[in-house]
């Protein structure tokens, strides 16, 4: 394969893993009920806080997980290859199994908001699929994605008749009761965070299947679609000029109607529970077409003379995503954690949290270009193969 392509796809795996710190780190210094909300956020509406929120939640929300979840299928392809060899569907499904043991720990006892237990439950179904054609994936995986979606609007449309109605009391009471309690259980000792991390990750993870499983039906849909799309060529980098401009074009104008749904939703006083909902729905249904935005940018990026300098500062985060992924949750935790550090939980608005990130990008960018000079591998990938490949060499002058 050739090094450009090489670059582009370890670029969207950097892009993917940089973003979805902005998305996560509400979750890990505030209860879910509340991070992500408007009228029930604790620290009040300044303009700064609802700017952070509004870039968010129009540019990062939703479209990076669904970029994992599509080079996640593409990865079963490159490890597993599309059926017929024995060894490397060995190879794979040991490799998702070490996978789902290590997404346990990191959310039973690290933090609570981990996707990799379930990226890896899934990807052992999905593995089944990976011999289709390209257009039965892509086929399956949009429709798949519509129909899921389809039933979430279907439901909010069923609750019409409340669009102007602020919470009921009896719920604001109940989110209210939780916010105090989750707050006080976070931010007590290292014992009292660490069961209360269990406790939400366990809850996260069993309420997640009941039916019906909105997101775990959503992953597959993504997976689904990044093999389809690995298997032409677009997650390689080999689309033609005209198909990445095409990709922008239709990313950036889904982005609009995000945008403008979200503006009003800010726009509305008293932030209605039903256009909220409209919104988060506007940025599910669109996740696709705007990731693939993203990667019509970077391969166009990659191309150019000027902007090629971006994909290859993502790259190397990308070919570290797995190390950089979970050191994220130690950063978070141990900022937010009792226990761990200066206990932050619940006390940081949304400016300093971004300010957090920030500073963690660049820290990222920095170590994964300075480590992989001298390593061939991040130090957590180097574990994670020892699971399903044996010792590799970690050392490049011994690799």
């Amino acid at each position: 394969m050739p090094k450009e392509r090489i670059v582009l796809l370890d670029a969207l795996r950097g892009l993917a893993t940089l973003g979805i710190l902005l998305c996560n780190i509400p979750l890990a210094f505030m209860p879910e009920g509340v991070a992500e909300s408007v009228p029930l956020w604790p620290l009040g509406q300044s303009p700064a806080s609802l700017a952070v929120w509004w870039i968010t939640q129009v540019f990062f929300q939703q479209k990076f997980y669904t970029l994992f979840g599509m080079l996640f299928g593409a990865s079963i392809l490159l490890i597993g290859g599309e059926g017929g060899d024995r060894a490397r569907t060995t190879m794979i499904t040991k490799r998702l199994l070490a996978l789902l043991v290590i997404g346990f720990l990191h959310g039973l006892f690290l933090w609570q908001g981990d996707v990799l237990s379930y990226y890896a439950l899934i990807g052992l179904v999905v593995l089944l699929a990976r011999s289709w054609p390209p257009k039965w994936l892509l086929t399956a995986g949009i429709v798949l994605h519509l129909v899921v979606n389809g039933r979430k609007l279907w439901r909010s449309l069923g609750r019409a008749a409340t669009f102007d109605k602020p919470m009921p009391p009896e719920m604001l009471a109940r989110i209210t009761k939780e916010t105090r309690e989750q707050t006080a259980a976070y931010s007590g000792d290292f014992a009292s965070s660490l069961a209360q991390n269990a406790h939400g990750y366990w809850d996260f993870f069993v309420g997640s299947w009941k039916w019906f499983p909105t997101w775990p039906l959503i992953v597959v849909a993504l997976m689904l679609m990044g093999m389809g799309l690995f298997k032409i060529g677009w997650l390689k980098g080999q689309a033609s000029p005209a198909v990445h401009k095409a990709l922008v074009a239709i990313g950036a104008s889904a982005m609009v109607l995000v945008a403008a749904v979200e503006s009003l939703y800010l726009a509305v006083p008293s932030h209605p529970m039903l256009l909220g909902g409209l919104a988060y729905w506007m940025q599910s249904i669109t996740a696709p077409a705007v990731s693939l935005g993203y990667l019509g940018l970077l391969a166009l990026a990659a191309n150019a003379r000027v902007w090629r300098a971006i994909p290859a500062v993502l790259a190397p985060v990308g070919q570290m995503a797995f190390t950089n992924y979970l050191m994220q949750s130690v950063i978070m935790t141990v900022l937010s954690y009792g226990g761990r550090g200066p206990v932050l939980y619940g006390k940081l608005d949304r400016p300093a949290l971004a300010g957090i990130v920030v500073v963690t990008w660049i820290v990222q960018i920095l170590w994964s270009r300075w480590w992989l000079k001298r390593f061939t591998m991040g130090p957590l990938e180097w574990v994670w193969r020892l699971a399903y490949r044996g010792r590799t060499p970690l050392r490049i002058g011994k690799a």
